[in-house]
């Protein structure tokens, strides 16, 4: 038995590695110096703010403030495109993945998840062979109160 928190972001974190163009998703993990050293893209989730939490009846509910950050190669036509035009059609593919992810259900339960809201969508080339998404939305899910196992 997990906690609901954890079933939810477990759910959520399997959808995303359907994600075709991601090779690797990494939760609460630390990005590393050296993006040579991982296989791209690699999407890493984090948490950008404290949960909030509250009573609602007989449930306690919870959101969580999350950021995804997807790192990829720039390609060599990115590269000889000083507008990199390429590189914001990837990030664009993402993003409207994201968004099909956060609108379509990722797994409800008898409480568990109850919503995923969209917030920003930032697109950066970070240098001349990486760029980066990043995506920040709420989770927000519920259990019983008193038994976050529920």
């Amino acid at each position: 038995m997990m906690p609901v928190r954890t079933a939810v972001l477990d759910k959520f974190i399997s959808v995303l590695e359907d994600i075709p163009e991601i090779k690797s998703v990494r939760r609460f993990e630390v990005v590393p110096d050296d993006l040579s050293a991982i296989e791209l893209p690699a999407a890493y989730i984090f948490e950008t703010a404290p949960e909030d939490r509250g009573i609602q009846n007989r449930l306690a509910t919870a959101t969580m403030h999350l950021m995804i950050q997807v790192f990829f190669n720039l390609t060599i036509k990115d590269q000889q495109n000083s507008g990199f035009s390429d590189a914001y059609k990837t990030m664009d593919i993402l993003a409207a993945r994201l968004h099909a992810i956060y609108h379509n259900s990722v797994g409800l339960s008898k409480n568990g998840l109850v919503n995923i809201v969209e917030l920003t969508y930032d697109r950066i080339i970070t240098n001349n062979s990486v760029g980066m998404l990043n995506s920040t939305f709420d989770v927000e899910y519920r259990h019983d109160r008193g038994n976050a196992f529920s």
